[in-house]
């Protein structure tokens, strides 16, 4: 596999372009899609500090309670993390769902959760949704929420950073809803490994299918 990542600057574009422009492609998101506010093609980026001192409602503090997966109060000595923005946060994405029934919650690397004693090495993402009144994991990424997509069926696509370590490379990725589930699509940017940004629709196909290999035989998607 590092083989191939070695020939993959053949297969990545390096292109010469505005500031604009060269933030979107580093998203690695065809721009061209871009429409008004909300509508269809629509990407919104997105940067996750986990530096709030408070959630936007008290329906996110409620979902990390229903979920158990931290301590809803700061116990000394306790190496679960609390249910902070200093640790998680929460996404909406389904726009014919409220938040309680889905949403998408951003975990914070190194964040002990309950139940657990080692730190996650690295940032998880994972995809919620209720079904008979009970949360239920739809999808599970290690990685990086960067950007969604506004969509025709008012699910957001989402566009998500992988970091491989035994690679050295750092690979933005885009899911579409499918069959009640988010599936992998394409590789959009390669960062690392001989790669050096947004990758040649010529070669998109072709790279995409070994980069999804990749992602599962390292257990990024769970």
């Amino acid at each position: 596999m590092k083989y191939f990542f070695c020939l993959l600057i053949l297969t990545v574009a390096l292109t010469s372009c505005t500031e604009t422009e060269k933030h979107n492609s580093d998203i690695g998101i065809d721009t061209s899609l871009k429409l008004d506010k909300l509508q269809v093609g629509e990407i919104t980026h997105i940067e996750t500090f986990f530096n709030g001192d408070e959630f936007n409602s008290v329906t996110e503090f409620e979902l990390l309670k229903e979920l158990n997966i931290c301590d809803t109060n700061e116990l000394e000595g306790s190496p679960c993390a609390s249910c902070t923005p200093e640790h998680f946060k929460i996404f909406p994405f389904n726009k014919r769902k409220t938040l309680s029934d889905a949403f998408i919650l951003q975990v914070k690397a190194l964040t002990i959760m309950k139940g657990q004693e080692v730190p996650l090495p690295m940032r998880h993402l994972i995809v919620f949704e209720r079904e008979k009144g009970a949360l239920v994991k739809v999808n599970g990424f290690r990685g990086n929420l960067i950007a969604t997509r506004e969509s025709e069926s008012g699910i957001k696509d989402l566009v998500i950073r992988f970091y491989i370590p035994n690679e050295g490379a750092f690979m933005n990725c885009l899911f579409i809803w499918n069959n009640g589930k988010y599936k992998f699509e394409s590789v959009e940017a390669i960062d690392g490994a001989g790669g050096h940004g947004s990758v040649k629709s010529s070669a998109k196909a072709a790279v995409s299918k070994e980069v999804y290999q990749t992602l599962m035989s390292n257990a990024i998607l769970f």
